[in-house]
């Protein structure tokens, strides 16, 4: 895949962020180069074999996957210095090796929030982007995680989100058997 280009004006990124970002230290991320003018940024990204993920394609088990495993990314890249506040947290924005929904195949494309949003508010905004072409059931299980999300229950969505995971695996596996 080519590179992919973006710019920003009027924003700081701290300068241990940036060599976090350009040195890849940070593997949660799409590979990027950052050229720093003053206050003005350009961005590029170099995604290699990474491609874009469609949230509209993706069936209620690979959504919750997706929703685990963004907790899971959000939460390694705090570890890296590089919180969730930090950076947008959108469908487009996001990325996978091989159609894998892992946390360990997921990449975010960074881009700064100028806002500095919490974790618990770009998930309720994401899981609300994911709702669309649902059934009633399935758009129920992420009102239901929304939820949890919303009263700030970090732990307890997770558990949501892995019991959902293995209900459905399980329902699947009676299917196959």
């Amino acid at each position: 895949m080519d590179t992919i280009k973006h710019g920003m004006n009027g924003y700081r990124i701290p300068a241990y962020m940036e060599e976090i970002l350009t040195h890849n230290y940070c593997p949660y991320f799409v590979r990027m180069t950052i050229i720093r003018d003053g206050q003005s940024y350009r961005f590029s990204y170099r995604p290699g074999r990474l491609t874009r993920i469609n949230t509209d394609t993706l069936d209620i088990y690979e959504r919750l996957m997706l929703l685990r495993s963004l907790i899971s990314v959000c939460e390694a890249a705090q570890g890296h210095l590089i919180g969730p506040e930090n950076y947008l947290l959108e469908p487009e924005l996001i990325y996978t090796e091989g159609g894998t929904l892992t946390a360990g195949k997921l990449r975010i494309m960074f881009y700064p929030d100028i806002r500095k949003m919490r974790l618990p508010q770009k998930l309720m905004q994401f899981t609300d982007r994911l709702a669309g072409g649902l059934s009633r059931e399935d758009r129920q299980l992420l009102t239901q995680f929304r939820e949890l999300i919303e009263s700030e229950d970090i732990n307890r969505a997770k558990l949501f989100l892995d019991k959902h995971i293995v209900r459905i695996e399980s329902r699947s596996f009676g299917k196959a058997g």
